[in-house]
């Protein structure tokens, strides 16, 4: 009786650990939506990222540091739908600075925003 409870409760460990595993790489709805902007900083100043709507305010995403990359999923009220978009990238205590041309993005599409060395 003694051997068994040990193999019993390995049994009941190992399978418990395969659900979670499994449940774990289950893809969600909302995240086959989620819109990407992948920020290569090839600079050295950390910058604030932000997506300027068309006819709308600008919106922070976040920071990326120098010499790194950052991924910042775009809120879905600022999608919704196609819709044209611009990116700002300012040094950190800046508060004006260009703008990107705009480009057409939809709900699940991935965009790259790199940023040269000065």
């Amino acid at each position: 009786m003694r051997r068994l409870f040990p193999i019993a409760t390995l049994i009941l460990i190992a399978t418990l650990a395969a659900a979670c595993a499994r449940s774990s790489h289950l893809p969600q709805a909302s995240e086959t939506e989620r819109t990407v902007l992948k920020v290569e900083n090839r600079g050295f100043p950390d910058m604030n990222i932000w997506v300027v709507p068309q006819a709308s305010g600008r919106v922070r995403l976040g920071t990326v540091t120098g010499n790194s990359t950052a991924y910042f999923t775009l809120p879905e009220y600022v999608i919704r739908g196609m819709r044209e978009l611009s990116f700002q990238a300012l040094p950190i205590a800046t508060p004006r600075g260009p703008v990107t041309e705009s480009i057409v993005v939809t709900p699940g599409d991935t965009l790259v925003l790199i940023i040269p060395p000065q």
